[in-house]
C-alpha cells in the first residue's frame, strides 16, 4: 500500500493554512475525493477538517482501519452521526469557526447548509481557488508520479500501428488502447473537476465525429456510445483518409499525464502532411514559452499568432462556434487543474507547474489535426514528460 509521506502532507497543509489565514477563513472542511487524497492520502473518509492553525482532523464514518493505514495524518477519528462533530472538534481543540471554508464548486447546497449549521458558522467562503493554487505547484514526490504516468503512454503509437486495421470502429480501437493502459495499472477512472465534467479514459474519434459539440469543457470529444454520456469513442467505423484523434491519459497512483497522437487509415494527402508538420512545429515553439518569464495567457496568444502565420486560424482549437479559448491546462490529480493557458489569465507561470500543451485544429473535411504533450515548468526551460513517437501513424 502506497501512502503519501507525512512530510509531504504536512507541507501541503501548511501552504494551505497560510492561504486560509490570508483569506480569514477559520476552518476548512474538505469533502471532494481528489482534495481529500491530496491533503490526507486517502479518500476513505467523510470529512477532513483543516483549521487555520494546528493539526487537521480526519473524520471517518466507516473503515477506520483502512483510513488509518492509508493516511499519515495523526488525528483520525471515527464517528456515526454529524451531531457528534461539535463535541469532537472541541475535544480536538479545534474552535468552531466564524467563517467556514467549503469547496463550494462541488459541494451541494444542502451539504453546505448542514455543515454551516453543525459548525455554527456565521458565514461560508469558497476555498476552491485556494486549494487549486496549492495543488498547481507540484512537489518532487508528485512530479515522479506524473513522470510514471507519462511513461505508460509511450507505447500507444506502436500499439495503434500494430493493431489498427481497416474496418475497425472507434470503440474497438479505444478498447485496445484502454486494455493496454489498464494492464499498465491505469485505475480506469478520470477525475475532472466540476459538475457533470465526465470523461472516459481517453478520446478516440475519427473524422467528422470530432465536429460534434460536447457539454464537457474540451475542444473535441466525439459522439460516445450513447447520448446518455455523449463523449468518447462511438461504434462508427473509422473512415479511410480521415484523421483519428488518439488523446489518452496515463495514470499512476492518482496522478495523470495527457498525450495526443494522430493516426490515419490510408495515405495522407499533401495538406494533412503539411498541416500536421505545422502543428508539431507550433507545439514545439509554444513550449518555449513554458517558463517563469511568461504568463498563462501568453501561450494562447502566441498560439493564435502562429495559427495566423500558418494560415489555419479558422480551424484553431475548433471550428465555427465551437472553439475552445485555451491551448493547454494544468494536470495532476485532476485533468483540469491550474494553470489554464487561456485568454485573459495574466498570471505568471511558476516552476513546479505541470501543463498539458495541446495546439489542435479542427478541419471539417479531415478531422482533428494536432498534438499534445505534458510538460514540467522549471526555472529555465520546460521538461517534456510525454515522450512517445510523434510522427503521423499511417496504416
Amino acid at each position: 500500500m502506497n501512502t503519501v509521506p507525512e512530510t509531504e502532507l504536512n507541507n501541503r497543509i501548511e501552504k494551505f493554512q497560510e492561504k486560509l489565514s490570508n483569506k480569514e477563513v477559520d476552518l476548512a472542511v474538505i469533502i471532494e475525493n481528489a482534495d481529500l487524497f491530496y491533503f490526507s492520502g486517502t479518500i476513505q473518509a467523510e470529512y477532513l477538517f483543516i483549521p487555520q492553525q494546528g493539526q487537521p482532523l480526519l473524520l471517518v464514518r466507516q473503515g477506520l482501519d483502512r483510513a488509518s493505514k492509508e493516511s499519515n495524518l495523526e488525528k483520525i477519528i471515527t464517528f456515526k452521526s454529524s451531531k457528534e462533530i461539535p463535541e469532537i472538534l472541541k475535544k480536538q481543540e479545534i474552535k468552531l469557526p466564524q467563517n467556514l471554508g467549503l469547496e463550494l464548486d462541488v459541494v451541494a447546497y444542502e451539504e453546505a447548509a448542514k455543515l454551516q449549521n453543525i459548525c455554527q458558522a456565521d458565514s461560508l467562503s469558497s476555498i476552491t481557488t485556494l486549494i487549486r493554487q496549492v495543488k498547481m505547484i507540484k512537489s518532487e514526490y508528485e512530479i515522479k508520479k506524473i513522470k510514471r504516468a507519462a511513461d505508460k503512454l509511450k507505447g500507444i503509437p506502436n500499439l495503434v500501428a500494430d493493431k489498427l486495421k481497416s474496418g475497425f470502429s472507434e470503440l474497438e480501437l479505444s478498447a485496445l488502447i484502454e486494455q493496454y493502459l489498464r494492464q499498465k495499472g491505469h485505475a480506469g477512472l478520470i477525475r475532472m473537476r466540476g459538475l457533470n465534467n465526465e470523461i472516459p479514459m481517453g478520446i478516440c474519434v475519427a473524422g467528422a465525429n470530432a465536429k460534434l459539440p460536447i457539454k464537457t469543457d474540451a475542444p473535441f470529444g466525439g459522439a460516445g456510445v450513447h447520448s446518455s454520456l455523449g463523449i468518447g469513442a462511438s461504434k462508427q467505423k473509422i473512415p479511410t483518409g480521415k484523421t483519428i484523434l488518439i488523446d489518452y491519459l496515463g495514470h499512476h497512483q492518482g496522478y495523470y499525464a495527457d498525450q495526443t497522437r494522430l493516426a490515419i487509415i490510408g495515405e495522407p494527402n499533401a495538406y494533412l502532411k503539411k498541416t500536421y508538420q505545422q502543428m508539431m512545429e507550433m507545439e514545439s515553439r509554444l513550449s518555449k514559452y513554458l517558463t517563469p518569464d511568461y504568463s498563462w495567457q501568453t501561450l494562447y496568444t502566441k498560439g493564435v499568432e502562429l495559427a495566423t502565420e500558418f494560415e489555419v486560424e479558422e480551424y484553431f482549437m475548433g471550428h465555427g462556434e465551437n472553439k475552445a479559448q485555451y491551448v493547454g491546462h494544468g494536470i495532476g490529480l485532476e485533468l483540469n487543474e491550474f494553470p489554464f493557458l487561456a485568454k485573459g489569465l495574466d498570471f505568471p507561470l511558476k516552476p513546479g507547474m505541470v501543463v498539458a500543451l495541446e495546439p489542435k485544429l479542427l478541419v471539417p473535411e479531415i478531422g482533428v489535426i494536432g498534438i499534445e504533450n505534458t510538460y514540467l515548468v522549471t526555472e529555465d526551460k520546460p521538461e517534456k514528460l510525454t515522450t512517445a513517437p510523434e510522427e503521423l501513424i499511417v496504416i
